[in-house]
């Protein structure tokens, strides 16, 4: 009990996020995927996404088959926001040039946070003459990649003019780039919805890193999608049920992406055919609802000089080759483009997630609402223990063998606290119903040890009459590990979280508090039980 103390002075109750304010996320994946997978890659990728902010006091565990649980202690809406986009996003980047893939995340070998090389956020103004802030991240291909990408690229402009002072004018082709991108996916929306969407892709979001007339076409192309768009009913036509059943058949299964006004029953009428439907809200009305659904992050012309044409070189075998180029982009304030940079930077960092997410889910605590939780959780503990003291002191009628149970259910706690310390388990609502599970285990073992040590003297039976106290004690142990045994069996599922979520807490707790119990408390309160029915016996 003393060495419990110490460590609770020392090294303080580690509270979790029901107590101390957080948020709590659940994400959910497309498929379950082997132990080894989920533990040695999945699993290390978020925690790595969830660090690169500085977070403290972040966790992140398997939680059953498929589903990651993710805790921080933050509640700020604007980097929850943040971070959940993060972790429902599975990472894959890619880069595109009329379809055709130039190089991925997993080419890319370095990313640069040197500000000599062009990384971070600058103060700029767009053609309209607001204040922006545009953003650049420099990174490293390995060689093989720049190889490639040099080599898809070049000559990919057109000389549109020359003058004598400025040299020649080009019009280079767009390369596009991607997180997640959903290839060989149909995308279902109404046909006023397409055409709302080509026209803001021709007017560009200089915010969101669209340039103006950028194409729907090849966009779509580069995305590698297909658009299947609805009439003014909403409805399919027959030809287009043609082609989906065609799509189905020749390359199952599909992912459909539908529009947040296809109805249900177009919905049904696709998951009947095979397709894996799922939905992409609509978030701003200002940038184009395809250009969330596919993925798509920025459209960034070639420059003659990737491009080999300044200077020119005229053999491709000449050509020299790229490996560290730029990614850019912009935002309306510094904190969005900075937001911006920090995400791409982590996908790039950390790398794409062997698996796609499904969905998240997620709920907060404020710490002013954890500190209420905690005080009405003490409450309810001391109301506890006050009651259970009422119905033993009911039960034998005498205070000097009601007290012992009484100190022995408190040592416990003390115990259990101390041991929650050392190993650092986060007490949350979970691990608080834990303990008083266990505490009340161990009164339950305790009126096992006193009843036995009574069999035989005043009105209790004379069975036992002629054994000694060692051998009541031995009797009532087996009873009391038998039941330790059971109890702590039960809560093996809970502790390995077959589909258990939030309480393991609870299984953790329970567990210690039966070793603890059996190990500890019930043999010192069995000693002390019977030095003070020695001592009576004495005294009567």
């Amino acid at each position: 009990v003393i060495g419990s103390l110490l460590a609770i002075m020392a090294i303080g109750v580690p509270l979790g996020l029901d107590f101390k304010g957080g948020t709590f996320f659940q994400v959910q994946l497309d498929e379950a995927p082997s132990q080894e997978k989920m533990s040695g890659t999945i699993v290390p990728i978020i925690s790595q996404r969830v660090d690169a902010f500085g977070l403290k006091d972040t966790k992140v565990s398997a939680l059953g088959s498929d589903l990651v649980a993710v805790e921080i202690a933050e509640t700020d809406p604007k980097q929850i926001e943040r971070i959940e986009t993060l972790l429902k996003t599975q990472g894959k980047f890619e880069a595109t040039l009329d379809g055709a893939a130039l190089f991925e995340g997993s080419d890319i070998v370095q990313v640069y946070r040197d500000p000599g090389r062009g990384y971070g956020v600058q103060n700029t103004a767009n053609s309209l003459g607001q204040a922006s802030f545009g953003w650049q991240l420099p990174f490293l291909l390995n060689q093989k990649a720049a190889q490639s990408f040099s080599a898809k690229v070049f000559h990919r402009c057109t000389a549109t003019s020359f003058d004598a002072a400025r040299g020649t004018s080009y019009d280079c082709d767009p390369t596009f780039f991607f997180i997640d991108r959903p290839a060989g996916a149909v995308l279902v929306l109404p046909d006023i919805a397409y055409n709302n969407d080509t026209q803001l892709l021709l007017s560009g979001n200089v915010f969101k890193n669209i340039p103006e007339n950028t194409s729907m076409d090849l966009l779509l192309r580069n995305a590698d999608v297909n658009a299947i768009l609805l009439d003014e009913n909403l409805s399919f036509t027959q030809e287009q049920i043609a082609q989906l059943e065609e799509i189905a058949r020749f390359s199952p299964p599909k992912r459909a992406i539908v529009h947040p006004s296809v109805l249900q029953e177009h919905r049904d009428r696709l998951i009947g055919l095979g397709f894996r439907v799922s939905e992409v809200a609509e978030q701003d009305t200002k940038v184009p609802w395809v250009w969330a659904a596919v993925g798509a992050r920025q459209v960034i012309n070639i420059t003659p000089g990737i491009a080999n044409l300044d200077p020119y070189v005229e053999n491709e075998k000449d050509a020299k080759i790229f490996s560290e180029l730029l990614i850019t982009g912009g935002a309306a304030s510094a904190e969005e483009a900075k937001g911006e940079l920090k995400s791409l930077e982590v996908l790039l960092v950390t790398g794409s997630l062997p698996i796609g997410i499904r969905n998240i889910s997620k709920e907060s605590v404020s710490p002013l609402l954890g500190k209420e939780f905690l005080w009405n959780t003490l409450v309810i503990g001391v109301v506890a223990l006050l009651l259970v003291a009422l119905i033993v002191f009911l039960r034998y009628r005498h205070p000097s063998l009601a007290v012992p149970i009484m100190l022995t259910g408190l040592s416990e706690i003390i115990i259990l606290l101390g041991v929650s310390c050392v190993l650092r388990v986060n007490l949350d609502l979970a691990s608080m119903t834990g303990i008083l599970a266990a505490i009340g285990t161990g009164v339950d073992h305790q009126i096992i040890i006193m009843d036995e040590l009574l069999k035989g003297t005043g009105n209790e039976e004379e069975s036992t009459a002629g054994m000694s106290y060692g051998a009541r004690i031995q009797r009532a142990f087996f009873i009391i590990i038998a039941a330790a045994a059971i109890a702590a069996a039960t809560m093996l599922p809970l502790f390995f979280g077959i589909g258990a979520g939030k309480l393991k807490g609870f299984a953790i707790m329970t567990i210690l508090g039966v070793i603890i119990g059996v190990g500890i408390t019930r043999p010192a309160f069995s000693v002390f039980a019977e030095y003070l029915l020695r001592r009576e016996k004495k005294t009567a």
